[in-house]
């Protein structure tokens, strides 16, 4: 994508959060559709995209892994930002998560975002003065619900998790981190250099949460904690491999459930969304 001023590239742009960006991007700059230009590749398309990052400034990159290999998501990442900050990109704003600083290393989830996030930061000091690297830490999406709990809402009027009632997690809305990577990507480059944007819109317990869901369904629903091991189980049946699957029991359980930051809205510009907005612009999914 093509400004007056800079050449943005997207990676992972038709998903929700990178179709948000370049949205947000189309609309702050006025850009007509000719500036705009599709590339199709996979993250093992180097070549491709060796390509098409020429004489491009900016990078927002957004990677997802193998979980059947841990180290795959750190070597994308490795690869694509080598290539960019080598054929001339000033900025990388890099999509993590809130794993890095709750967890590090431990788990899955944790270890592939660390990782990832040491070989960028590494290759952006190699040369500081040419190379800026910007860091998007978010709590859990807010969307991850549409896979999550669907289901049980619609058929048994529940949330299900293995945490307590009073176990809490720090929800964010994708619009929230696409309009904060618009920023960072059309602001000054030395404005953002080297800072890292932890993402949590609101901080809920599973009582909480269930109440929310009550109010904008129009029905009781109602929170219930299952053990650890009949979800575990039922994750390994749905095909998840026994990483992912540790992880996610484990969360609810465990208080590293991420970080609220309403000084978030000093960079978008308005107040980061609640849990109520997103629900009743999704209400269908759950009727």
């Amino acid at each position: 994508m093509s400004t007056s001023k800079e050449h943005i590239f997207v990676v992972g742009a038709s998903g929700d959060i990178g179709s948000g960006i370049v949205r947000g991007l189309v609309k702050k700059d006025e850009i007509l559709t000719g500036c705009l230009t599709i590339v199709v590749g996979t993250y093992s398309s180097v070549e491709v995209y060796e390509k098409a990052i020429e004489g491009h400034t900016r990078l927002f990159l957004l990677a997802v892994g193998n979980l059947k290999r841990p180290t795959e998501m750190s070597e994308i990442k490795e690869t694509f930002g080598k290539i960019a900050y080598e054929k001339g990109v000033r900025q990388i704003v890099d999509l993590s998560s809130w794993t890095v600083r709750s967890l590090g290393r431990q788990g899955i989830i944790g270890y592939m975002h660390t990782t990832s996030e040491e070989k960028l930061w590494k290759l952006a000091d190699e040369r500081p003065d040419e190379r800026s690297l910007v860091v998007l830490r978010p709590g859990v999406f807010m969307s991850n619900q549409l896979m999550s709990d669907v289901n049980s809402v619609k058929h048994l009027n529940k949330l299900v998790s293995c945490g307590p009632p009073s176990s809490t997690f720090a929800w964010i809305d994708t619009k929230d981190i696409s309009d904060c990577s618009v920023v960072v990507l059309t602001e000054p480059v030395e404005k953002h250099d080297r800072c890292v944007y932890e993402m949590g819109g609101e901080f809920l317990t599973q009582e909480q949460r269930a109440a929310i869901f009550s109010k904008v369904l129009g029905r009781s629903i109602t929170y219930e904690q299952q053990p650890v091991e009949t979800l575990y189980k039922m994750f390994i049946g749905f095909g998840m491999p026994h990483s992912l699957a540790y992880d996610i029991v484990s969360f609810p359980i465990e208080p590293v459930s991420g970080h609220v930051t309403p000084q978030l809205s000093i960079l978008i510009n308005r107040p980061l969304r609640t849990l109520e907005e997103w629900l009743r612009e999704n209400v269908k999914e759950f009727q």
